[in-house]
């Protein structure tokens, strides 16, 4: 079994937009049973550390490079997927490549080879055909908007009691 990274680097949405989340992923729920995600808090993964060895051995660089960062507002507002395993809110074009090149840029800046970024936001993950159609069908009508200033980075710890990344170490903000 592949072991879960402990530390997640993530760009956070509004607190009124993850309320808006959890309630999507609570109504997929009740339509489709668990799945993958399903309690996960609303967030835009950036980068994985395995262990706090790796996260420590980054950790100034990766201060550095928030410095340089121009915060930008960035625009989500469709609903799209990764085939029929993951079910997601996507970027609109010019935040979608902003998303990206944050993913990217950090990983070169602190040495990792990273060109498949694809930021978004996901509902559920590990679905099948049918709940994929499912999942469409529910938020076929239903508006997604969510505008908000990328302005940091929250590096989180994996929780072993609550299985969910819940503990927020440290907040870098850009520009500073």
């Amino acid at each position: 079994m592949k072991q879960i990274p402990q530390f997640s680097l993530v760009v956070f949405p509004t607190a009124e937009q993850s309320d808006l989340v959890k309630s999507y992923k609570q109504f997929l729920k009740n339509e489709i049973g668990w799945f993958g995600s399903a309690n996960a808090a609303a967030h835009i993964t950036v980068i994985n550390f395995d262990d706090e060895f790796s996260l420590q051995l980054h950790l100034e660089q990766i201060r550095d490079f928030c410095k340089t960062v121009v915060s930008q507002n960035v625009t989500l507002n469709a609903w799209n997927s990764f085939g029929e395993r993951t079910f997601f809110i996507a970027p609109e074009k010019k935040s979608q490549q902003y998303l990206d090149n944050l993913i990217n840029d950090l990983h070169h800046f602190i040495g990792y080879k990273n060109n498949t970024a694809h930021a978004h936001l996901s509902i559920a993950r590990g679905l099948d055909a049918g709940k994929m159609e499912t999942a469409y069908k529910l938020f076929q009508n239903t508006e997604v908007n969510f505008q908000f200033n990328c302005d940091a980075i929250y590096i989180r710890k994996f929780n072993d009691k609550t299985k969910q990344y819940s503990d927020i170490i440290e907040k870098i903000p850009f520009g500073q």
